[in-house]
């Protein structure tokens, strides 16, 4: 597969740029401790679980449009509470921890391995960078910010700007024209085989699937499959 014809490159921005899993885990256990740590009804280990597995339920619900942004960030820490023993009226304080966990999240600057390499080369080839992201806004910027990489991309284009999540088609029409581009030349790269592949594919878009997780991509949706972003270079 060539890509000799792409002009302007999207990338998503958690744990395809920016390292998500590994940020997050400092970011949700110093929310812990912040907000009680040894008077939890619980250890960090079971919170954590608890949390994931809420949260990951929730984004999907946010990734396909059946929840919106106002709920995930309500639900996400009100359920692990009460999950976890604490009185099943905390809304307020599972607002507060939401708000410590984005803040302390946004300030991290571990990059995924490779990520400014790759953002480097891509600027010395001429291309149009830019991040398309379910990510909130205010947060994904700050992200870029404390990963030392958004002097890198012309553009942020989030879910938050037009209402519409990955993989839905509203989105990377909404891209484009943000972007002034084609699809014919236009290249998604992205660590999720649906909400960035697939649905960058439906739109006519090239796709490079960064299989991070060892997850592979759905039939006919990824041009190219790479295990570590150096690949990429070799590519393009």
């Amino acid at each position: 597969m060539t890509f000799s014809d792409i002009k302007t490159i999207f990338l998503d921005v958690d744990d395809t740029l920016w390292w998500f899993t590994q940020n997050s885990k400092v970011a949700l256990e110093q929310t812990f401790n912040d907000y009680g740590g040894d008077y939890w009804p619980c250890d960090y280990c079971t919170f954590q679980k608890v949390y994931v597995k809420h949260n990951d339920q929730l984004w999907d619900q946010y990734h396909h449009g059946r929840i919106g942004k106002d709920v995930l960030v309500a639900e996400r820490f009100r359920r692990t509470l009460v999950e976890v023993g604490c009185d099943s009226e905390c809304g307020e304080l599972a607002a507060a921890m939401n708000d410590h966990y984005l803040a302390v999240l946004a300030q991290r600057p571990t990059l995924v391995p490779g990520a400014r390499h790759l953002l480097e080369y891509l600027d010395s080839r001429g291309y149009d960078i830019n991040v398309l992201s379910n990510g909130f806004k205010g947060v994904q910027q700050q992200k870029l910010v404390s990963g030392g990489i958004d002097h890198l991309i012309h553009h942020v284009v989030l879910s938050d700007d037009c209402g519409i999540t990955k993989p839905l088609p509203g989105i990377y029409h909404y891209a484009q024209q943000v972007c002034a581009c084609t699809p014919e030349t236009t290249l998604m790269i992205g660590d999720n085989p649906e909400t960035d592949i697939l649905g960058a594919k439906q739109a006519g878009w090239r796709t490079i699937y960064y299989n991070l997780r060892g997850i592979e991509p759905l039939p006919d949706t990824a041009d190219a499959t790479v295990t570590n972003l150096e690949q990429i270079e070799h590519l393009l």
